[in-house]
């Protein structure tokens, strides 16, 4: 048996997840433009937190590849395989800086990875509520909330 939400709570978790994946995607931004601005600085990430060495060209190329993704991911096109991607990207991030958790007073802003990873878990799980998108299959479009 199929449950239905009533058209006012449909409206309401469509505009909270819009929300939620338009926050994502500014945190996923920032981190694409620094890889194509100040490919040093992402240089040093890489190096550090993953252990690989990139060049400036591989993190210019790597940033402008995000920014094509992160638009998809916007669109909120291909929800089933972009949403579980930024999900495990940022699970990927969150759990490497693992290090930095053992000394929490010290690394205070790396602790905001984690509501953002919830964010994104709730994202992919609600994905098929996500109805403010670009997706032509969506199941039950919604008029903008009045």
């Amino acid at each position: 048996m199929k449950e239905t939400l009533p058209l006012k709570l449909k409206k309401q978790l469509g505009l909270g997840l819009l929300a939620l994946r338009l926050s994502i995607a500014l945190v996923f931004i920032m981190w694409a433009l620094d890889k194509v601005f100040v490919p040093e600085h992402a240089m040093k990430v890489f190096a550090g937190f993953y252990g690989l060495d990139i060049s400036s060209g591989i993190s210019v190329a790597m940033g402008l590849a995000q920014l094509v993704f992160i638009g998809i991911f916007v669109a909120g096109l291909w929800k089933n395989i972009t949403y579980l991607a930024i999900l495990v990207l940022h699970a990927g991030s969150t759990f490497s800086s693992f290090a930095k958790y053992l000394d929490p007073f010290n690394n205070l802003l790396f602790f905001a990875a984690w509501p953002m990873l919830a964010a994104c878990f709730a994202l992919y799980l609600l994905r098929e509520h996500d109805t403010y998108t670009l997706s032509k299959t969506q199941k039950t479009p919604i008029k903008a909330y009045t």
